[in-house]
């Protein structure tokens, strides 16, 4: 880079020094570039607009086209002049546009807007819609999982920009394995062993508009998306899409020609476009799928500000789905977030009703404490301030009178109906702000009506608000996270660049991670049953689930998916009381069921205490103290159960803790987070699906990441943790609380 000039030999007599400050020059010079490629990379300013345009043309496997490399020209220079901070990428292979996406991801995490534009070949192959790289080697259905790109990641980076998420696809295409004879008419993706005659890529606009697209055709499959994201086709789903004859496509012709009209809202951009395109090739439909606030959006200009009153907009919001619960904390809620409102004084009411009912309730269960009262408590008043106290004295009564009466009816007042009206009421939010607001009341309410009917009004991944049931709901694991989280694992990378080894290393680190899985058969020359042996035992999994299309294809696999979850949710008592039964139902349980189910009371909790610790010593370490305490109040009998929740408690420090605990975040409900340990882990507290008993402990996925070595997957596919390798305890919530002290929790 630079050159040192000596004229004579006296001038260059501190060479040596010279030398040296040359060295600094080119290292500072080094270090400037990387401080600026940095600057580059860096993630989107607040406010920031920002846009990945990708045309894929010179395929080498495929048919190549003609236009989408001018498309996205023509698109990123258009998307420029509007200020838009523009990638733009010609030709990406797979690894690339990987790249690509993982380098667009991060930034659109503090963007405002963000567009990604993709013209070339895209297909809907097993339910799931695919985006082409220019190397893709597609031989069969299977091969997309190892060779194209999930539509999906795409959706998932646009839901991370602030105002708008939008993904514009000019890659409506045919399905090539339902028809392998089509005639390349379009941006279709056809072998070529199999050419159409004179591999004419484009009809003549001489003949007048193409003809109608063969019935086989089947195009993209359509998506259902959430928050301020919209998904853009060039052709509806199902059907395909034309590359035209001039320099750009009919439909990203249309889109030029509009994108730059100032103050033109989004929803009629791609309304005009529709009726341009439809007008230009008389069989070509183009389709968007999402749904935007109400408040206007804008490529070219700002949104328009709502002059609605946000506040009152939360909390008319919020009023539609409070008024129906009869959870009085959920009710106080909205009376602090609201002390001024519209309805201040009619909660307030409501509250009082609601607590002079539950203690006149509680008072006929203490004076009867019987089986019959405690259940219609809890039935009356799911939500109660008594609650806990009532399931542990259920349990008691449950098992010390197995063969007894149950006590027959109680005559126990109920929650009073509302007096305000439950009429529907308009709970059109003005803007997402609004939404949000509101959604701060409610998301802490154990009224899982409440929760699950505004999560399926107001559905959004970004905020991890989701319908119980709903497709994302049901993905248990993201692909796009984990792209985005493994993009700096040299191995990761080497894997996607082809290295077998590579693969083999982070398949065992990230085993969820099933892209790596592709990658390690496609490493290898993808030999024989490869392929169909990992996208199997994939879907086995759950991990293949799709989070946004719709086909039919796909709406089977999820309703079946559905009903293995369900099962999986019906016997997770089952998975979660494994270690129970195993371990400290041998340790606790029998050893209080013998030396307790005769004794009084307590005569009960001292034998109960020594069986406990006895057999306590000859476990592995210590019990977690939930599973102690759950095996002692199931199986203990008779007085056995108050005594064995005392002697589970004071066993679970000694007992079998180095057994795995199940730690799967799928098997959890209810979790918030409580803390952080010194080893970077953060503790949560939760409760198991099914159980109504509140925990303190990790989350396997998150160990998984730190600390590999502590988590292992039980015979049930789920994720399990060694606590004792973490150096820590798992403890029921209640035991957590009191080992803190008041200052420490705050």
């Amino acid at each position: 880079m630079f050159e040192l000039y000596c004229p004579g030999i006296n001038a260059c007599g501190k060479r040596r020094e010279v030398s040296k400050s040359l060295a600094l020059v080119r290292r500072l010079i080094f270090l400037g570039l990387v401080a600026l490629s940095f600057l580059v990379a860096a993630p989107a300013s607040a406010g920031e607009r920002i846009a990945l345009v990708v045309g894929n043309s010179d395929y080498r496997m495929v048919p190549k086209l003609a236009n989408p490399a001018n498309d996205a020209a023509d698109m990123a220079n258009a998307l420029e002049r509007l200020g838009y901070s523009v990638k733009h990428l010609v030709d990406l292979d797979y690894n690339r546009f990987r790249q690509a996406l993982i380098d667009f991801g991060n930034a659109a995490k503090s963007a405002e807007k963000a567009v990604i534009f993709f013209a070339g070949h895209g297909v809907e192959i097993d339910g799931k819609n695919w985006l082409i790289p220019v190397d893709a080697a597609i031989k069969s259905e299977i091969d997309v999982y190892a060779e194209a790109i999930n539509l999906e990641t795409l959706i998932d980076i646009s839901v991370m920009p602030k105002v708008i998420g939008l993904v514009v696809l000019d890659a409506c295409r045919n399905d090539p394995f339902k028809a392998t004879n089509v005639a390349a008419a379009g941006r279709s993706l056809v072998s070529r062993s199999t050419p159409a005659k004179g591999s004419a890529e484009r009809p003549s606009r001489a003949s007048g508009p193409p003809a109608p697209i063969a019935t086989d055709m089947r195009g993209l499959a359509p998506v259902e998306v959430s928050d301020n994201v919209l998904v853009a086709f060039a052709a509806a789903a199902g059907t395909t899409a034309s590359d035209g004859a001039g320099r750009n496509s009919p439909y990203s012709g249309s889109l030029l020609r509009h994108v730059e009209t100032p103050q033109l809202e989004i929803n009629y951009l791609f309304r005009i476009v529709h009726d341009d395109v439809w007008k230009e090739t008389g069989t070509q439909e183009p389709a968007i799928y999402g749904t935007l606030p109400k408040a206007d959006i804008y490529l070219n200009g700002d949104a328009a500000v709502a002059m609605s009153d946000g506040g009152a907009d939360a909390e008319r919001v919020a009023w539609e789905f409070v008024r129906s619960t009869n959870e009085i904390a959920t009710l106080r809620r909205f009376a602090v977030q609201f002390p001024a409102g519209l309805y201040t004084a009619e909660i307030n009411d409501r509250i009082a009703q609601l607590k002079t009912a539950e203690e006149n309730a509680w008072t006929i269960v203490e004076r009867q404490k019987s089986l019959a009262a405690y259940r219609a408590y809890l039935d009356l008043y799911p939500y109660g301030e008594h609650v806990e106290s009532a399931r542990v004295t259920l349990a008691s009564l449950e098992k010390s009178a197995r063969s007894g009466p149950s006590g027959g009816q109680v005559d126990m007042p109920g929650p009073p109906p509302a007096s305000y009206q439950l009429a529907s009421a308009d709970t059109t939010a003005g803007n997402s702000e609004s939404v949000e607001k509101a959604w701060d009341v409610l998301k802490e309410s154990r009224d899982q009506g409440v929760v699950g009917r505004f999560a399926e009004r107001y559905p959004s991944l970004r905020h991890n608000r989701l319908p119980p049931g709903s497709d994302l709901a049901l993905r248990p694991v993201n692909s796009t996270d984990w792209m985005l989280r493994t993009s700096q694992d040299s191995d990761v990378n080497s894997c996607f660049d082809g290295d077998a080894g590579a693969c083999a290393r982070s398949v065992k680190t990230y085993p969820d991670y099933v892209q790596l899985q592709f990658q390690l058969c496609r490493s290898k020359g993808n030999p024989k049953g490869c392929m169909i042996n990992a996208v199997t035992e994939a879907r086995k999994r759950g991990l293949l689930v799709s989070a946004y299309t719709r086909s039919e294809e796909e709406k089977v696999r999820n309703r079946e998916y559905r009903r293995v979850v369900a099962r999986v949710h019906q016997n997770v008592g089952n998975v979660v009381s494994g270690v129970v039964s195993n371990v400290v139902g041998n340790v606790v349980s029998n050893a209080v069921s013998a030396s307790v189910s005769a004794a009084a009371s307590n005569a009960a909790a001292n034998a109960a205490s020594r069986a406990a610790s006895a057999s306590a010593s000859h476990a592995a370490s210590r019990a977690a103290s939930w599973a102690a305490s759950s095996a002692a109040s199931r199986s203990a009998s008779g007085a056995a159960s108050s005594a064995a929740s005392k002697a589970a408690s004071s066993a679970a420090s000694n007992a079998a803790s180095r057994v795995p605990i199940p730690s799967d975040v799928r098997l959890k409900e209810d979790i918030t987070a409580l803390a952080d340990t010194g080893n970077g882990l953060r503790l949560y507290r939760y409760r198991y699906r099914g159980d109504g008993t509140f925990y303190v402990g990790v989350m396997a996925q998150e160990v998984a990441q730190l600390v590999p070595a502590a988590v292992s997957r039980g015979m049930d596919g789920y994720l399990q943790v060694d606590y004792v390798l973490l150096g820590l305890e798992f403890l029921t919530y209640r035991d957590w609380i009191a080992r803190h002290s008041h200052s420490a929790l705050h």
